[in-house]
């Protein structure tokens, strides 16, 4: 079809009714009205836009459906006249479409559209007069269409009787403006019908029903799981009892991994739903369709007979279903916004907001171009698949390639069995697997062999011991079965890439989650080990614990920061790897892990893992033919980032004395600071050549044109640098970016903040397509996707642009205090403070602060970190400006209660250590019908969680360990309480202190810890022991993995214990009861009064610490306001919005807009006095009637204002009643 909507945005959900209704594969628009900074899309279809920037209106816009394949071939340079021309890609004769607008009084230039000999046709509004199509006379750009047809031998489909397309409003008359031009051949195949109106525009559609042949969809995606449907239950069984049934085969991993993944399939097939989402239904109910059809015999009876009469109803009409639209669009919108559970659809939330900030038109068709001509389906899929392969090769010299292998075979043959680490030859345990499916994520895309995440984390415990004894067999025999080392390949197109070539797209590789489950442990153990023998360099943080970019980004700000106060400028090089990963030489990466003390089972199955890997390419649901990946590590995998760790580990080892480095992952940086320009600049140039030499010789590639270098400097004074790299000049910039965070000279941070403000400003639009005052989204939901979505953007990397203006900070405050308009539906004079309130955020500066004590913080720790010297060295003050060393030692001293002032009682941060665990325990956190805080009475969680212990923990068999803990304000003087309950009768009561700096979770964790020790040190053995905690967080932290010294020393303690007895944790629910919990409460807070000792604290305890005290410092500014108990949470959008805007009397009522120069007269049409808030809800004479429907007895404002939440809904229907507006 093709039509000139007049502005596209406001009929969007009549195109959609349209193109469903009719089955419409290609749309072609006139006058869209978009510019750049309008989102449009259509699911379904794919988008092709030529909007006008220059002047409003005009603008073309073709849509193709998704299963089709095209491709933009020309677009319109002219001004004068608009055009956008796409290809489709058919089985016998591609068929080219010509999108066009010509606006009034604008000669045409056709003669840039030249049809050629293939198939094509042009359709749009010419705004041109001829005899040919239906006007009474020719005109110039009539005269210049009929020239162009005879000149190109092309035939108009239009017919001298066909139905007029335009109504004049101004005329009354009606004419055809739109037309269809075509080639001789297109034209015979081609009928034209005029359609009635659509969405109100004075053009009506033509639709054109072309008999070509499309290529059908010879692939299709398989149904997908529906997991919520899923019985899991059911899964589990099946899984048990069909890899129960399987023989496992001892000498061929291949068939065991076979077996069992169609075992798992097969009850997978069993137990859960399967199917795609039906096609996309717009939100057209049948009061619109009865208007609709009114409103176009109201067209035709104005057309006909354009009297007076007929043109009012046609306008009255056309307003009715305007209102209608509008109204079912809220009520669709609100039904779905309030849907949203905060806590149950977070995901659901998510897929909203990306939906709104993204395309939303599906999956669209692939077409390459190519030197053979354009290919889709299969053809396209082995192009990529070719392009993949050629990108995964890397050449390396005979001689270089010689000496690796020699020097991997001395290392091989020099391996002294007696050096092994345990973790490179224990077999896997039950513990590990068990780990490591805890750490799965859900919802994501299975590989090639169809097992999910979702499936493998339902197992049951024979499936699971069945797939144990896989892994075991993989690791001890050094073979990686073959179905998990090929990768299923989805390109994805690159934003702002041309989508016809290959080059322009990003490779996601899918693999096999079993094989993933194999990775994740066996890189456990790897990290473990480079980690213990410290082989990773310092200044590396990619993928390693307790790093992040954020430190790096402080190390290099800092440095600079303190070459400044010593009068110093600072050369610095940003190297850029291309493709660092895919290129990775994989016998070089072998030597490299055995220089790294990897060798026995850990190498030989490293070595089989990297090897013979292969891969298919998806596209349009076909797929490549195999092809092999020679060379880099696998993308997708979970253990590739670690062996890329590896072998890029020793690029920090060119780095020269006096000059500096930073390297996350494959992002390297080096600097230096000198007093005089010339020094810096040839200590950087020696450490680019050695840079350049390490890559040649690890078959690396350094992208010449991205390496970029920056002289850092406080000078006014710009002076150029002339460094090279492989003898072409390295580009000097004046702002570098680097991990997300753009530089400047002087580290104004002016150029970060406007691009960190661009970005925010963005996602702020998310928020206001989810609000409206008078529906939508509800603030509790906004509040959401601001802290989720948009604060982020504005505080990453906060601690290391600290040095800003406070204008330039400003900034980022300004988007916030649109953020809290948007969440609380308020006025824009509205106090802001008063806003911060009542949305519980924080001031920015506050958070800002708050990252750049806990960066100090994390750094007293992490000693191995270069910033940990850096901080603790003193500078020269010779400036005012302060830098993240100045503002960490201010704010030490201003949070000093809740720190621990000597660096020595500072916890170390380490990464996990793998231990081998010979016996374990379990952790439960579960309850059986218990739900969520809030939703169940005290008594109701007592009689289930009695329950629960009774029937899996009987008096009679298990001894019962009650643990608690406690602190004075969550901070200080903790207390830790242990009750223990023998199936004898005999009880012990234990009282201990936890230490002078101690959180409630410290404690927690300190009780359990006694009780172990306890438990461990009676003369007893063969117990069954459970210890029952309402701490779920020390649970959670036990199960993560320990990450700290007390959840270390815990799980020392209860793996001794469980040696030889069987010891479950269990939790239960705080303060409904329970006997035992409640003594182990008391106990604990009589440890808190205990003389306390000086304990060490941890980075964890810090950060609570420091949360704790922030929260307070908020507290204490908002009085006695708790934002959490004020029941204007408990109510819909419209209520919200009215409900604070009388609260702070910045609303709609005329004194407040007298104030703001919007009134001329502030009083009440009553007259009796200034039209207020109180005014309004109690005194005006006019309103009485409708408050006495509401308020039959006397009701104070503050209660209708500040009352329980019926009262204020009370207060906002009342205000709706009135009918004014607030």
């Amino acid at each position: 079809m093709h039509w000139n909507a007049e502005g596209v945005r406001q009929k969007k959900l009549e195109l959609q009714q349209f193109l469903k209704s009719q089955q419409i594969d290609i749309c072609c628009i006139q006058e869209t009205h978009l510019n750049s900074s309008h989102r449009f899309s259509v699911r379904g279809y794919e988008t092709h836009r030529f909007d006008r920037e220059n002047r409003p209106k005009g603008g073309v816009l073709t849509l193709v459906k998704t299963n089709l394949s095209s491709i933009e071939v020309q677009r319109s340079e002219d001004a004068d006249m608009e055009f956008i021309t796409v290809k489709l890609i058919l089985p016998e004769r591609n068929l080219t479409i010509c999108n066009l607008y010509s606006p009034p009084n604008k000669m045409m230039q056709l003669h840039c559209l030249r049809p050629g000999t293939e198939d094509w046709i042009v359709v749009g509004d010419f705004n041109s007069h001829s005899p040919s199509w239906g006007y009474p006379s020719l005109d110039a750009k009539g005269e210049e269409v009929e020239d162009w047809l005879i000149e190109n031998q092309l035939v108009l489909v239009n017919k001298p009787d066909d139905p007029p397309t335009f109504y004049s409003r101004v005329w009354k008359k009606t004419s055809t403006p739109d037309l269809a031009i075509a080639t001789d051949n297109v034209h015979k195949i081609t009928k034209r019908e005029v359609s009635e109106q659509l969405g109100g525009s004075d053009h009506r559609p033509t639709i054109l029903t072309i008999a070509k042949q499309v290529i059908p969809s010879t692939g299709k995606l398989p149904p997908s799981w529906n997991y919520k449907k899923a019985n899991w239950m059911l899964f589990s069984q099946l899984t048990d009892l069909y890899t129960k049934s399987i023989t496992f085969d001892r000498h061929s991993v291949d068939r065991n991994a076979s077996m069992f993944n169609s075992a798992i399939l097969q009850a997978a097939k069993k137990s859960i739903p399967r199917g795609r989402r039906r096609d996309y239904k717009p939100y057209w109910n049948n009061a619109l369709e009865e208007l609709h059809k009114k409103l176009s015999e109201a067209r035709e009876n104005m057309e006909k007979d354009p009297t007076p009469e007929n043109v009012a109803r046609h306008s009255q009409i056309r307003t009715d279903f305007d209102k209608e639209k509008q109204r079912q669009t809220q009520n669709s919108w609100r039904e779905k916004t309030a849907s949203l559970n905060m806590e149950k659809d977070t995901q659901k939330l998510w897929q909203l907001t990306k939906t709104l900030n993204e395309d939303n038109s599906g999956r669209r068709k692939v077409t390459l171009h190519t030197n053979t001509g354009d290919v889709t389906g299969k053809t396209a899929a082995n192009v990529f698949a070719k392009a993949f392969e050629a990108d995964s090769t890397v050449t390396v010299p005979a001689d270089r390639l010689k000496d690796v292998r020699s020097q991997t075979r001395a290392a091989l043959h020099n391996t002294a069995s007696t050096d092994l680490d345990p973790c490179m030859t224990e077999r896997l345990i039950l513990r590990e697997l068990e780990e490591a499916l805890r750490k799965l994520k859900q919802k994501k895309a299975p590989g090639p062999d169809g097992i999910s995440n979702d499936m493998l984390k339902h197992l049951g415990p024979g499936a699971k011991r069945f797939l144990l004894s896989i892994y075991n067999q993989s690791w001890s025999t050094g073979t990686v079965p073959t179905s998990w080392k090929v990768a299923l390949i989805r390109p994805i197109p690159k934003k702002g890439k041309d989508k016809r070539d290959p080059s322009s797209y990003r490779p996601i590789s899918l693999l096999s989650c079993v094989g993933k489950l194999l990775e994740r442990i066996v890189n456990k153990r790897l990290l473990s080990l480079l980690e213990s023998r410290s082989f990773l360099a310092p200044t590396q943080t990619g993928y390693r614990q307790h790093r992040s970019t954020e430190d790096q980004l402080a190390l290099l700000t800092q440095e600079i920061e303190d070459a400044f106060q010593e009068k110093k400028k600072v050369l610095a090089v940003f190297f850029d790897l291309s493709r660092a990963f895919d290129t990775v030489w994989k016998e070089g990466l072998l030597l490299k892990l055995l220089h790294a003390g990897v060798h026995s089972k850990m190498f030989k199955w490293l070595s089989d893992f990297l090897f013979n890997r292969t891969a298919r390419v998806m596209v349009d649901g076909t797929t490549s033919n195999l092809v092999k990946l020679r060379e880099g590590v696998p993308q997708g995998g979970v253990i590739s980032p670690t062996l890329f760790l590896v072998y890029i580990n020793d690029i920090t080892t060119t780095v020269p004395k006096h000059v500096s480095n930073t390297l996350h992952a494959d992002d390297f940086a080096v600097w230096c600071a000198e007093e005089h320009t010339s020094t810096a600049t040839h200590r950087i140039q020696n450490t680019i050549n050695s840079v350049s030499s390490w890559s040649e010789h690890w078959a690396l590639q350094l992208n010449t044109t991205k390496t970029v270098s920056t002289l850092f400097s406080l000078s006014t004074s710009k002076e150029k640098v002339l460094l090279k790299l492989k003898d072409q000049a390295v580009p000097q910039v004046d702002t570098p970016t680097f991990l997300g965070v753009t530089l400047d000279t002087r580290l104004t941070w002016k150029p970060q903040i406007e691009a960190t403000e661009g970005r925010a400003m963005k996602k702020l639009s998310l928020m206001k397509k989810l609000a409206g005052t008078q529906w939508g989204a509800n603030s509790g939901i906004l509040k959401q996707v601001y802290t989720g979505a948009v604060r982020p953007v504005m505080e990453y990397a906060s601690s290391t642009w600290t040095t800003a203006s406070k204008t330039n900070k400003g900034k980022l405050d300004k988007v916030q205090n649109m953020g809290l308009r948007i969440i609380l539906g308020a006025m824009k004079s509205t106090p802001i403070q008063e806003m911060k309130k009542t949305a519980d955020l924080e001031p920015l500066e506050d958070r800002r602060e708050y990252k750049a004590v806990l960066q100090g913080e994390k750094m007293k720790r992490l000693t191995t970190h270069p910033l940990h010297q850096n901080l603790n060295k003193g500078t020269k003050n010779r400036l005012k400006r302060k830098s993240l060393k100045h503002q960490v030692k201010d704010l030490q001293t201003e949070y000093a209660e809740a720190l621990e002032a000597d660096p020595n009682c500072c916890e170390t941060l380490v990464s996990d250590v793998w231990a081998p665990r010979k016996s374990f325990h379990e952790v439960r956190t579960d309850v059986p019908g218990l739900t969520a805080k809030g939703e169940q009475s005290p008594h109701v969680q007592k009689a289930l969680a009695m329950e629960m212990i009774q029937d899996r923990y009987p008096h009679c068999t298990w001894t019962h360990v009650y643990t608690d803990g406690s602190s004075e304000n969550a901070v200080r003087n903790g207390g830790s309480g242990v009750y223990i309950r023998r199936p004898n009768g005999t009880t012990t009561s234990l009282s201990v202190p936890a230490g002078d700096l101690s959180s409630n979770y410290r404690a927690e964790l300190h009780a359990l810890i006694t009780a172990a020790e306890h438990a461990a040190g009676e003369d007893r053995s063969r117990q069954n022991i459970v210890l029952l905690t309402d701490s779920l967080s020390a649970l959670q932290s036990l199960l993560s993995g320990p990450t700290d010294l007390p959840t270390r020393q815990l799980d020392n303690c209860l793996s001794t214990l469980s040696q030889h007895n069987k010891v479950v944790l269990q939790w239960i629910p705080a303060h409904v009861g329970i006997a035992g919990n409640e003594e182990a409460d008391r106990l604990a807070k009589g440890g808190a009064r205990l003389p306390q000792p000086h304990n060490s604290t941890s980075y964890k305890e810090a950060k609570t610490l420091l949360q704790r005290k922030k929260k307070e410092n908020w507290k204490k500014r908002n009085g006695d306001y708790n934002p959490q108990e004020d029941p204007i949470n408990k109510l819909d959008r419209r209520s919200q919005t009215t409900i604070f805007r009388l609260r702070t009397g910045h609303c709609g009522l005329k004194k407040h807009l007298k104030r703001l120069g919007l009134a001329d007269d502030a009083h009440c049409e009553c007259g009796s006095e200034e039209q207020t808030p109180e005014h309004i809800l109690q005194n005006c004479p006019h309103l009485e009637t409708i408050r006495q429907k509401f308020w039959q007895e006397e009701t104070s404002v503050g209660a209708k204002l500040w009352g329980p939440a019926d009262e204020l809904r009370k207060t906002a229907d009342f205000l709706a009643a009135t009918g004014l507006r607030i």
